[in-house]
């Protein structure tokens, strides 16, 4: 009966281990969805467009354009 009862508990810690740790992908995979808005294409044009505002070729939008 002892062996039976620890290994319904080493099921049941292993289903909850597995069960957090889809858990824990899953918010991260939806954090990555929400705050990486510049995938590796476009985060080069950014840089560029940072650079030129650096560099006085643009002024960054101050919203005050009609006043």
């Amino acid at each position: 009966m002892g062996q039976v009862s620890e290994a319904v508990t080493l099921f049941f810690a292993a289903v909850l281990i597995t069960t957090l740790g889809i858990e824990i992908n899953r918010r991260k995979k939806k954090l990555r969805e929400v705050y990486d808005v510049l995938d590796a294409e476009t985060k080069h044009i950014a840089a560029e467009l940072e650079h030129m505002i650096e560099h006085g070729k643009l002024k960054p939008y101050t919203g005050d354009t009609w006043a």
